[in-house]
C-alpha cells in the first residue's frame, strides 16, 4: 500500500471479464506517470476467475488496490463507489473488458487538466475491436459514432445531445465525494450520469489520438441489443437523466431538445411499423412534455 496520496488513480471495475481484465490492468499497469500513482479494481463479486486474476496482480504490485466486494451491487452502485473509494485528485475510468494501449495516455491527461483549470474532464479517441458480427465504417470510436476529431472543446450543451464519449479513455477532477441523483440508479447507462455531473463542473477537452481500446462482443452489456431497444434505453436514461438533474437549469436546458427528439424518434419508429395508436399516444406525450417539460410523460413512452 502506498504511503503517499496519489495524484492519479485509475479506476477499473469488472464483472465476469476473465477473458480480459488482465489485459485492462497490465494496460494501467505501463502507464509513465512522473506523480504518486493507484490503480483502484472493484470486481462486482465475478462468479469466474476474475476476482483471482486480479489477487495475483494486486500480489504482485503495491499500486494495485482492491475494493472488497462482500455481495454483488450491479454495475451503477459499483462505479459510483469505486470512483469515490480513489484518492487521486484525478480518475481515470476502464471497464475490465477494455483497455489503454497508449502507455503515456495518463501522463498526457494530466498535463492537460493541470494547464486548463476550466476544464473537468479530459478524454481521447478509441480504436474499436469488434469481436463479432458487426459492420463498423471506422476502427475510431469517435468517428463510428459520428463525432468530428477536429472539435477540440465540448460543453454541457454537447453532453446533452448524445452519450458519445469513450468511457475506457476519461480522466476528470475528483474535488470531493460524488454524490449522483436518486434516478442514476434507474438508470440503463452510468458514465451519461457521470458526464453530465463533471459537464457542470467545467468543459470537456478531447486529445485527438486513440489511447485505449473499447470492445464490442457477445458479452457486452449492449452487444446483442437491436436498434429500436437501444432507442428506447436512450430514452429511458434521458428521462432519469432530466429527472435527476431538475433544479439544475443548464441541465435541464441541455437535456430537454434531446428527450423531445427522441419522443419523437419512437412515434417516428411507431409510424413506420404501423403502429397506428402507439404513434398517436407517443405523439400526444411528446408535445405534452415539450410544454410542460414533466419528464413523467417521457417514463409514460419508454413502456409503449
Amino acid at each position: 500500500m502506498q504511503d503517499t496520496k496519489p495524484t492519479v488513480s485509475a479506476c477499473i471495475i469488472s464483472y465476469n471479464q476473465e477473458q480480459y481484465i488482465a489485459q485492462t490492468i497490465e494496460g494501467a499497469l505501463m502507464q509513465e506517470l512522473d506523480v504518486p500513482y493507484e490503480i483502484v479494481i472493484s470486481d462486482d463479486c465475478s462468479t469466474d476467475n476474475t476476482p483471482k486474476i486480479i489477487q495475483e496482480y494486486a500480489k504482485k504490485d503495491a499500486r494495485i488496490r482492491i475494493v472488497s466486494r462482500p455481495a454483488n451491487v450491479g454495475m451503477l452502485k459499483n462505479w459510483l463507489e469505486a470512483i469515490n473509494a480513489c484518492n487521486g485528485s484525478f480518475v481515470a475510468l476502464c471497464e475490465g473488458d477494455d483497455y489503454w494501449t497508449d502507455h503515456k495516455k495518463l501522463n498526457k491527461q494530466l498535463q492537460l487538466l493541470q494547464h486548463a483549470p476550466s476544464v473537468s474532464c479530459c478524454f481521447t479517441d478509441a480504436s474499436l475491436i469488434a469481436e463479432k458480427d458487426v459492420h463498423l465504417r471506422f476502427d475510431s470510436y469517435l468517428q463510428e459514432n459520428d463525432v468530428a476529431l477536429e472539435k477540440t472543446t465540448y460543453t454541457l450543451t454537447d453532453l446533452g445531445k448524445s452519450n458519445f464519449i469513450p468511457t475506457c479513455t476519461v480522466m476528470f477532477r475528483k474535488n470531493e465525494t460524488i454524490v449522483l441523483p436518486e434516478s442514476y440508479f434507474q438508470s440503463p447507462y452510468a458514465d451519461w450520469f457521470f458526464h453530465i455531473y463533471n459537464a457542470l463542473r467545467g468543459d470537456y477537452r478531447l486529445i485527438s489520438e486513440q489511447t485505449a481500446a473499447y470492445r464490442l462482443h457477445n458479452q457486452g452489456v449492449f452487444g446483442q441489443i437491436k436498434q429500436a431497444q437501444r432507442d428506447n434505453i436512450k430514452l429511458k436514461c434521458l428521462a432519469a437523466l432530466y429527472q435527476g438533474f431538475k433544479h439544475e437549469v443548464k441541465a435541464k436546458n441541455a437535456l430537454k431538445p434531446t428527450v423531445a427528439q427522441s419522443l419523437r424518434q419512437k412515434a417516428t419508429n411507431a409510424r413506420h411499423q404501423s403502429k397506428r395508436y402507439s404513434f398517436l399516444w407517443l405523439t400526444f406525450l411528446r408535445i405534452a412534455y415539450q410544454r410542460t417539460g414533466f419528464t413523467t410523460f417521457a417514463k409514460w413512452a419508454v413502456s409503449i
